[in-house]
């Protein structure tokens, strides 16, 4: 054997590499220099030895997990979504204690759930930013990002309909589309990437809408959108005067291409999923939110077998409580079949139960669609989303030797997503650009109490500064007592 290379980090152990081929190497390395993946393969075939050598026998390794849709500064009122209604929710605090948010109080609302990310070996976010009472509140966020080492494609969104968005959270095209390029030059490095986009159709001017794509495709962006968003069924027919749906919408405007990806995508119009396949463009599916909120008719089946690129997605910490993409990639699997269950149910030609059935999706799926697949619909698969020769290093080292709900190793892939991942104190690293961001279930330079001690007294000043105290615990069955 020809003499050994040295590597900055050699880690050994069952290797997912989800590469082409979903290569499992049972006795498997992968070393690192230079923050990229230099090689990967069977232990019989390392040819690398290191200072720093990490795993062994009882370690998984796998590409960091990839988070492609959430809001962030919702982290000041992470919960509040159970027991209220949709406008309760929505105008009575969402866009009251979002608004009240500054630089200073985004930061704070945000470092919870790019906490729960990074510490549950999410390496790579999306981010939805649209409220802007405060400019730099977005800034906030941001920072929040950066501070923690993960990986964002930040998306701010301008909203400007008066029929669906409040007075003081509009903005016109031109104070948006300036507003990004100083976050973006403000912001952006190797890690953080941003662009414009809107929530929905009905919450920005048609005319507006189409211009902020143009900017998108002009800076080779990607363009986020929520469709069809709640707004959309009411207002496409009565304010734009369209019959069809939201992607027959984009489509006819010119803009459902490969550069869009669409958060949420359910309730479609026959046809639409082959659309949006023939388009090119992405869907972000969010099924855990969609179990929260009880939406039976969750199906990512439409999308998948239409050869949609897909990933999965958290929603902001309102309704993702965990905010955990390991819930999110069993909700995947639970929501599609309860969503097949009840569509069979309201046919009009039940089938019967006969034993032969397989029942659709799978654990292996789910991991794609939160790691590689997640990459592809975040237009970063050349880079990140799984464990291949020039890639960068975003790594998921996993210490099973005592997780008992990961033994036997047998079905080691429906464990690790059944068993929603790994117990943080597991999780022995997580690698961004092939530094160690988290070591043993510990952020290596965030102080993990401080921040929970910030964001309890935000949500208390909030609460009372915008009167939102009504909906905490609106409908609670418990007696509260001070």
């Amino acid at each position: 054997m020809s003499e050994k290379k040295t590597c900055d980090t050699l880690i050994k152990g069952i290797v997912i590499s989800m590469d082409p081929k979903r290569h499992v190497y049972l006795n498997g390395f992968v070393a690192i220099e230079n923050g990229l993946i230099k090689a990967v393969g069977p232990s019989n075939e390392c040819n690398y030895d290191s200072d720093n050598i990490l795993g062994g026998d009882d370690f998984m390794i796998l590409p960091g997990l990839v988070n492609v849709h959430t809001h962030l500064i919702q982290g000041c009122m992470r919960g509040m979504a159970d027991g209220t209604t949709y406008e309760e929710r929505f105008f009575g605090f969402y866009y009251p204690m979002t608004g009240a948010c500054d630089e200073e109080r985004s930061y704070v609302a945000s470092m919870p759930p790019v906490m729960d990310l990074l510490l549950r070996g999410v390496t790579t976010t999306a981010d939805d930013h649209f409220t802007h009472l405060h400019k730099k509140s977005i800034d906030g966020v941001l920072k929040a990002v950066d501070d923690s080492g993960i990986r964002c494609r930040m998306a701010r969104l301008t909203i400007n309909d008066k029929e669906a968005v409040p007075d003081g959270f509009r903005e016109e095209l031109d104070e948006g589309i300036a507003e990004t390029e100083r976050v973006k030059s403000a912001w952006e490095n190797d890690k953080i990437s941003v662009t414009a986009s809107t929530i929905g159709i009905t919450y920005c001017e048609p005319d507006q809408l189409v211009e902020l794509w143009k900017w998108t495709d002009d800076n080779n962006r990607q363009f986020d959108i929520h469709a069809p968003a709640v707004m959309d069924h009411k207002y496409l027919a009565s304010r734009r005067g369209w019959e069809g749906g939201s992607f027959e919408w984009l489509d006819n405007v010119g803009i459902l291409g490969p550069n869009v990806i669409s958060a949420h995508s359910q309730n479609l119009r026959p046809g639409e999923a082959e659309l949006i396949s023939k388009c090119g463009a992405s869907v972000a599916l969010v099924p855990d939110m969609e179990q929260v909120l009880g939406l039976v008719n969750f199906d990512a089946k439409k999308f998948l077998e239409s050869d949609v690129t897909c990933g999965l997605g958290l929603d902001g910490p309102v309704v993702a409580y965990g905010h955990d993409l390991w819930t999110a990639m069993r909700s995947f699997l639970t929501a599609q079949r309860m969503g097949d269950q009840h569509r069979t149910m309201m046919s009009d030609t039940q089938t019967k139960w006969t034993g032969d059935e397989v029942l659709y999706g799978s654990a292996e799926q789910a991991l794609e669609l939160a790691t590689i697949d997640g990459a592809k619909a975040l237009m970063m698969e050349d880079s990140i989303g799984s464990l291949e020769v020039g890639k960068k290093a975003d790594i998921l080292v996993i210490d099973r030797s005592t997780e008992s709900h990961l033994t036997p190793m047998g079905a080691m892939i429906a464990n690790l997503v059944y068993g929603n991942g790994p117990n943080q104190s597991a999780i022995k690293a997580v690698m961004i650009d092939g530094e160690i961001i988290v070591k043993d279930g510990i952020h290596q330079s965030i102080d993990h109490a401080q921040i929970v001690r910030d964001s309890d007294m935000l949500q208390e000043t909030l609460l009372d500064e915008t009167d939102a105290r009504q909906y905490l615990r609106k409908r609670s069955r418990f007696t509260w007592v001070q």
